[in-house]
């Protein structure tokens, strides 16, 4: 089991050292740095919008205020170079561990259940391991 064990830590530092990791990684940094007003101002109306939603949603009275700030600042974060190049870093890096999951299960038992390509775990079947 020990064994079992170092040689997942060892896959971890591969995975560690993929390019598209490390390129997360640096977009990460280089947004936190570069758009800090953009991301407090996104997430004071995400905190404001999913508050409003909590209280009442459509009825609330403050409901299309939220809506309208909540919109903007994300329109305003998410249209920035490295948040856009990040999304897309994140979801190729994604796609790759899903595959690599998959390919991993099968090769244990292919009653174990994976996600599919848009990361849902269908229902149904099991893993009859005694």
């Amino acid at each position: 089991m020990t064994e079992l064990i170092m040689q997942a830590y060892q896959v971890l530092d591969e995975i560690k050292e993929d390019i598209k990791y490390k390129e997360v990684k640096h977009l990460d940094q280089k947004m936190l740095e570069l758009y800090k007003d953009e991301i407090k101002s996104f997430q004071d109306a995400k905190t404001k919008y999913d508050t409003v939603m909590s209280e009442g949603g459509s009825y609330h009275p403050d409901f299309k205020e939220a809506v309208k700030k909540f919109s903007e600042s994300k329109t305003i974060l998410y249209s920035k170079p490295e948040v856009k190049r990040y999304f897309e870093v994140e979801k190729e890096f994604q796609d790759e561990l899903n595959t690599f999951l998959s390919e991993m299960t099968q090769a244990v038992s292919s009653h174990i259940q994976t996600p599919d390509k848009m990361g849902i775990i269908k229902k149904g079947g099991s893993c009859h391991v005694r």
